[in-house]
């Protein structure tokens, strides 16, 4: 992991929520415990036990250079970087870091960025000046990984705010002139709490990925709807696919829009389907592979089978309510 928080007094504790000077790096092994249900963090009630608790079993900090070499040595196939949303607390990014990779049954050690969230729900305005602090360093984290994957491919995954600090990352790493390093990125943005408009000029400096940036997007994102209200600006995560303009807008950036509303989210807020994908990975994997999947701009659903569908089809994918 690398993060821009504080470090904790209590190295046990890990960070805080305190914006740290530069960033920290470290390396987590988490145990998942046997009866894992796939979307879940099992959560200590009380003294944690393994056998029924997420847990971290080791951890040591790392300096930059031995960061990245953990991260090469343990990432045989490919690279994956998450990169959470608002009102995160460290041990709620790192546990849903592990939960994701596990549920997607992922062999290579995945990366957490974590930018310091006050984990607050009246937090908004301080967690937006937190991830624009966080810019650079995850500019350089991820321009550090495509430069020493060796070929492999790199996976930023963007949550809500997250998001927007992936999109501001990308922007900055075009005017840096990073444009190598961006050719090897494959983006995914999962409810992403960005304003259009803004959006519309991001993409404007960013240019068109040579990958196609993966967008999954819920019209009933409650959520989003809030953040909405508050800006009167429609969010880029509560988009409606059936939009004739949105699908034109997705083709001529070279994005792709998934529908995910079918996906079971687990609070009332429909925030978080995200992590109910996980589970699907190994399906939508193969489906990648045979060539059928997120290879074509364009806007698109899930169907039962875990292809993409046209975006005038709305079909429950039933196997990720199993």
């Amino acid at each position: 992991m690398a993060t821009t928080r504080d470090t904790a007094q209590v190295p046990a504790d890990g960070f805080t929520s305190l914006r740290s000077p530069q960033p920290h790096f470290a390396e987590f092994a988490v145990s998942i415990p046997p009866g894992h249900v796939p979307g879940e963090i099992e959560w200590p009630k009380g003294p944690t036990n393994p056998q029924t608790d997420f847990a971290v079993a080791s951890h040591k900090r790392l300096d930059e250079k031995a960061f990245i070499r953990r991260v090469n040595a343990a990432s045989e196939n490919s690279m994956g970087v998450f990169v959470h949303g608002y009102n995160y607390n460290f041990p709620e990014a790192l546990f849903r870091t592990a939960q994701m990779a596990a549920d997607a049954q992922i062999s290579d050690a995945p990366v957490l960025f974590s930018w310091p969230s006050s984990a607050s729900l009246l937090g908004y305005a301080s967690d937006r000046e937190s991830v624009t602090y966080s810019r650079d360093a995850l500019a350089k984290l991820l321009t550090r990984l495509a430069d020493t994957s060796g070929g492999k491919p790199v996976t930023v995954f963007g949550h809500s705010m997250g998001g927007w600090l992936v999109m501001e990352t990308l922007r900055q790493m075009r005017i840096a002139g990073e444009d190598e390093a961006l050719s090897r990125l494959e983006v995914v943005l999962a409810a992403p709490d960005i304003d259009v408009d803004v959006f519309r000029q991001q993409l404007t400096v960013i240019g068109r990925m040579e990958i196609p940036m993966v967008i999954m997007v819920s019209p009933d994102d409650r959520a989003l709807g809030l953040s909405a209200l508050a800006g009167q600006r429609t969010r880029v995560g509560a988009l409606d696919i059936t939009d004739p303009a949105v699908q034109v807008a997705a083709q001529q950036n070279n994005v792709v829009l998934i529908d995910i509303s079918a996906v079971d989210a687990s609070s009332r807020l429909n925030h978080d389907r995200y992590i109910q994908l996980a589970a699907a990975y190994p399906a939508l994997g193969r489906e990648t592979r045979q060539g059928s999947t997120f290879t074509e701009a364009g806007a698109f659903v899930l169907s039962s089978t875990g292809q993409l569908l046209s975006a005038p089809l709305r079909v429950v994918d039933a196997a990720l309510r199993q």
